[in-house]
């Protein structure tokens, strides 16, 4: 009998604790998804004007980020083209400008995809977009836009079977010792969780380290608040002030609608990953940009959000929109 009454006792008080986890669980996304659900669902505008050469032809913009140094403010594009991928950086001022257009590769690794910048680590990812089975990953540490490094930090490389191995979107976060990398391949039908620890990550010969892959198709989605996956071209990492983990995946869907997704990384050891999905908001496009072409979000010092989108390609007057 006293067996029997320990037993009751112990699984009591294990509901109760699992039950006080849950609860502050749903406590901390209920601060995040306010965050997004404050964010105006229609989107100003800002104007850039570009005198530099820039290869459209086979290709186009992938991503956006927003980056501030010494009070000055600027956009990062991600892009592709016929000949090689690249990134741009804008800078917003009295003229809003095109600053500069960086080449990261040559054909055969042609196309850029959706990237982070996180504090000042940018990772994007270039694939070869025709065979689709390959792909790099370059992290670069960036600190003043107007004086770029010259060399990544690391570079991580993908190869296998077609389209597993690309790299369409990549978020980066540094997340207390070390530093989280998740990259999405084609369609995102697959997320690889990739770590480093931060004391290594400006060491030659050390690398990320694959610790965790996700088959989006085999996820239990039974506990999401619906069970729709979009194809995402921008993946972003963001953490809270208690260090819990989220994922915002960006999209447009086929009725003209930018859709932005938000999940709960779950980890208890960072060495295994689970998503759960919190929050499903739906934006408003302009006619110059959708979160297909490119998108981004940006936690801003009091705890806000902004997101962005960009156009397909960098022309004389490039505008970005603003959701904020």
């Amino acid at each position: 009998m006293k067996y029997n009454i320990d037993r009751i006792f112990y699984i009591v008080v294990a509901l109760f604790l699992l039950l006080i986890c849950c609860g502050c669980d749903q406590k901390e996304d209920i601060q995040i998804i306010n965050m997004f659900e404050e964010i105006d669902s229609i989107p100003v505008s800002i104007s850039f004007q570009n005198k530099l050469d820039v290869n459209n032809n086979g290709g186009h913009l992938q991503g956006v980020q927003y980056y501030k140094y010494n009070q000055k403010e600027y956009f990062f594009l991600s892009g592709s083209s016929d000949s090689n991928s690249y990134y741009a950086v804008l800078k917003m001022g009295v003229d809003n400008t095109v600053i500069s257009v960086n080449n990261i590769l040559p054909i055969p690794y042609k196309h850029a995809g959706g990237f982070q910048i996180s504090n000042n680590l940018m990772a994007i990812g270039v694939e070869d977009n025709r065979i689709r089975n390959k792909s790099k990953v370059f992290i670069y540490r960036v600190v003043d836009p107007e004086n770029l490094p010259k060399e990544p930090l690391k570079i991580v490389d993908r190869f296998g079977t077609i389209e597993r191995a690309t790299a369409g979107c990549v978020g980066i976060i540094e997340i207390r010792d070390y530093v989280l990398m998740i990259v999405g391949d084609w369609n995102t039908e697959h997320l690889d969780f990739y770590k480093i620890k931060k004391e290594r990550i400006g060491i030659d010969g050390d690398t990320f380290e694959l610790v965790y892959s996700i088959n989006i198709e085999n996820l239990d989605k039974s506990d999401w608040i619906n069970d729709i996956w979009h194809s995402y071209q921008n993946i972003n990492i963001i953490r809270d002030e208690s260090d819990n983990l989220y994922l915002a995946g960006m999209a447009s869907n086929g009725n003209g609608k930018n859709i932005l997704d938000l999940y709960r990384i779950e980890t208890e050891d960072s060495s295994t990953f689970n998503l759960k999905k919190i929050l499903t908001k739906q934006f408003v496009q302009s006619d110059e940009s959708n979160f297909n072409l490119g998108a981004g979000l940006y936690v801003i010092d009091d705890g806000n959000l902004k997101i962005f989108s960009c156009g397909s390609h960098i022309q004389e007057v490039t505008r970005i929109s603003i959701y904020e």
